[in-house]
């Protein structure tokens, strides 16, 4: 059996591998088109879904933040004194004592244990004075935070001015 001569199909040979070798290459970039394609989508996927979790927690954070919105103070007087208070002397404590304990407004309630020890330091055995023409003595006996309204428990006695 004799060989075929391969002079005749060289330029049908060439155009083939041309041919093949174009759907080679021509695959290769469209799959690279696709790759990249793909793995843009997933990255701003993953980006979404880091800002959904990011918002849903920050929102959750924000449902359980909560602040002090108001004090109410309420004035005891000291077990075994004889000298009672007046209304005016009392109201006039109050108010002093919130205006003193407003910087707690607007202050988160997680927060509020550390910020209480410290106004409980800097208002213990304070004195007022002038309060109906009489020095008050104050001591905090509780504070209680609930539904963002800071409830203090004072004890005051009065003191003869000086």
């Amino acid at each position: 059996m004799r060989v075929p001569d391969f002079k005749r199909y060289r330029r049908g040979m060439q155009a083939m591998a041309y041919l093949v070798c174009g759907m080679i290459i021509g695959a290769a970039i469209y799959s690279a088109m696709v790759l990249d394609q793909t793995s843009r989508i997933a990255d701003q996927n993953y980006q979404l879904k880091e800002q959904l979790n990011l918002t849903e927690s920050q929102l959750l954070a924000d449902r359980r933040v909560t602040v002090i919105r108001s004090i109410v103070v309420f004035v005891l007087e000291p077990e075994g004194k004889k000298q009672k208070m007046s209304t005016v002397q009392e109201t006039d404590i109050k108010n002093r004592l919130e205006k003193d304990l407003s910087i707690l407004k607007g202050r988160s309630v997680y927060d509020i244990g550390s910020d209480a020890q410290l106004v409980r330091k800097l208002l213990e055995n304070k004195t007022y004075t002038g309060v109906a023409e009489q020095n008050v003595t104050v001591r905090i006996k509780t504070m209680l935070v609930a539904d963002s309204v800071l409830q203090v428990w004072a004890e005051a006695e009065l003191k003869p001015p000086q």
